[in-house]
């Protein structure tokens, strides 16, 4: 009804397929554009043996991590439409669906979509992976907070981080960042700097969308003293959510670091 040709997954899985829909799921979609970075816990929870092609039977299933053990959640292909629109997590390319798909099965698992609407990040990174999860208050942060990051970040953690606010009410300030909301951390490098080195931190927004615009922002003048090959490596300069800023504004902007791991 939706789609001629549908397909679960087309050119891999990439957080850029991901934009929140109307339900208020950042926190579980900010684990999710984490997940998707991670192959090996990704597989995990979207198994490989289904799709729109081969023996399509309208169904689904999804793995999540609940009290212990992985359980197999198995759901058919109905989206939630309201005046034509996805209320869901809707496609950036209009026949990929495996985010919708994902995010439903999650739903079934919670109770609802409603049961959906506004969550803890750490709770979703723990239900997509069967990790051990630690959170950090950006108010008062550890004093190696950037080293931790860079680890974090080596090693494969998943990492997102949040703002403090109404999370019903999303209200996006000037400088780009939307209060109660969730991100995803996608990295953290140190690059040479004028005459040093300058930790910077890479964040997504699972709106698909809407970007810090302050420094370390794709148009800001910072990039313009960085060497060719760094900014080449680093630097995206699309409407995809995805920003760099310092760690100090990031935690001067952010009130929570959530890290997690499949070993503590």
């Amino acid at each position: 009804e939706l789609q001629r040709n549908p397909h679960l997954i087309t050119d891999g899985v990439s957080r850029f397929d991901i934009m929140q829909g109307e339900i208020g799921d950042c926190w579980m979609l900010a684990a999710l554009g984490s997940l998707t970075l991670r192959k090996q816990f990704l597989e995990n929870v979207l198994p490989k043996d289904q799709g729109f092609q081969d023996d399509y039977a309208g169904i689904f299933h999804f793995r999540f991590w609940q009290y212990g053990e992985w359980v197999d959640v198995v759901i058919d292909d109905r989206l939630p439409f309201l005046n034509g629109r996805y209320l869901s997590v809707h496609p950036r390319t209009s026949n990929e669906f495996w985010p919708s798909l994902l995010e439903k099965a999650y739903a079934k698992l919670q109770g609802s979509y409603q049961n959906l609407n506004g969550g803890y990040l750490s709770d979703a990174l723990v239900d997509l992976t069967g990790g051990v999860q630690v959170q950090f208050s950006l108010k008062e942060p550890p004093s190696d907070l950037e080293e931790i990051l860079r680890a974090a970040d080596t090693s494969g953690c998943l990492m997102g981080c949040s703002t403090s606010g109404q999370s019903r009410r999303n209200i996006e300030l000037r400088n780009g960042i939307v209060q109660g909301h969730a991100y995803t951390i996608t990295g953290a490098v140190k690059i040479p700097y004028k005459n040093g080195w300058k930790h910077i931190i890479r964040i997504w927004n699972p709106w698909g969308h809407g970007e810090w615009k302050g420094p370390w922002s794709d148009n800001s003048p910072q990039w313009d003293r960085v060497e060719p090959k760094y900014r080449e490596a680093f630097l995206r300069n699309k409407d995809d959510g995805e920003f760099w800023m310092s760690c100090k504004d990031f935690q001067e902007q952010f009130s929570w670091l959530y890290i997690c791991n499949n070993t503590p």
